[in-house]
């Protein structure tokens, strides 16, 4: 377990589950809206709002730029405070504040290599989820269903214009907004210190499982709630033995940049597989079974890799 020599020890000062409850309720109740005010400021007026979902090119670099700045403000920086608080650091970003954290020099990157290819290797479960909904569920659901898939729509198209660039360096900033930011931001807020103070108060693999379930609903996605569930539960996995923050923030961020790269790919004419041609083939079932199984290898090596000293001090 991790020590502090600060007379405030975090043991000693630590928030209970409620307090940490409240805690995470702000930030999801902020978040939304410090987004849609820092969208009007920066647009000006009422009208902004009713442009939002209809975005004219000239406010990509406003919108890209909001997303970055209410991730970093509303996520990271009171994560960053509050961790100082707890080592009795007047400095956020000082050794033992980071530490709380999990941020720590000694990134093992061994480790972080077969985490991504458990991110990868379930891929095609992931997508295997979201076809089936679409296919099964949605429309059993009526016009609850329909109108998720709708929300759905919007938002990836939302997300589409986002992502859109036409030059390398606008790549390398969309990348930084859509993969770097979300990957350090979130990781900080989620793994770092939620999962983390939860399991002073429940076990570790309850606090994985919890802090999955409000990472899937931070997203505010009901048809992706279930593959960012499990995402979130992998994540915490990691980042439960290996106690390294480094570790599921490089992971989330090569799940991002493979999400975006996909995504320019098909928006660019490449096209893509239908979700629904795949479940319904035959070869398509065997290949969701390998990658399950080679992904369970994958958390077994990752298991393993671990030296005994890291098993003694991951505890978070």
């Amino acid at each position: 377990m991790q020590t502090f020599s600060s007379s405030h020890s975090f043991l000693a000062s630590r928030p209970s589950f409620l307090v940490n409850t409240l805690f995470l309720i702000g930030v999801m109740v902020v978040y939304p809206l410090a987004g849609t005010l820092l969208f009007v400021l920066v647009q000006g007026g009422a009208s902004a709002s009713v442009s939002f979902l209809h975005i004219d090119r000239s406010m990509l670099p406003s919108i890209r730029i909001i997303q970055a700045v209410g991730q970093i403000c509303v996520l990271a920086l009171p994560v960053l405070l509050l961790a100082a608080l707890h080592t009795g650091r007047k400095n956020p970003f000082s050794r033992e504040s980071l530490a709380f954290l999990g941020v720590r020099r000694d990134f093992d990157i061994g480790a972080a290599g077969w985490a991504v290819c458990g991110i990868f290797l379930l891929q095609p479960l992931l997508y295997t989820i979201t076809a089936l909904q679409d296919l099964y569920l949605w429309p059993a659901l009526g016009e609850a269903g329909a109108e998720v898939v709708r929300q759905r729509d919007v938002m990836d198209s939302f997300m589409k214009e986002i992502a859109l660039v036409r030059s390398v360096p606008e790549f390398f900033f969309v990348a930084f907004v859509l993969a770097v930011t979300p990957a350090v931001c979130e990781e900080l807020l989620f793994r770092g210190y939620i999962q983390k103070n939860y399991s002073r108060s429940m076990s570790s693999g309850g606090a994985v499982l919890l802090t999955g379930c409000i990472f899937a609903f931070f997203h505010m996605s009901a048809a992706n709630l279930v593959p960012l569930a499990l995402l979130g539960w992998y994540i915490g996995y990691i980042y439960s033995k290996t106690g390294h923050l480094g570790v599921p923030v490089f992971v989330h961020f090569v799940n991002n940049l493979a999400a975006l790269l996909l995504l320019l790919v098909t928006d660019s004419g490449g096209g893509g597989v239908q979700p629904e041609s795949l479940v319904t083939a035959v070869w398509w079932w065997p290949v969701v079974g390998v990658s399950l199984g080679l992904f369970v290898l994958v958390v077994l090596r990752l298991l393993a890799g671990l030296s005994p000293a890291d098993m003694a001090g991951n505890k978070v």
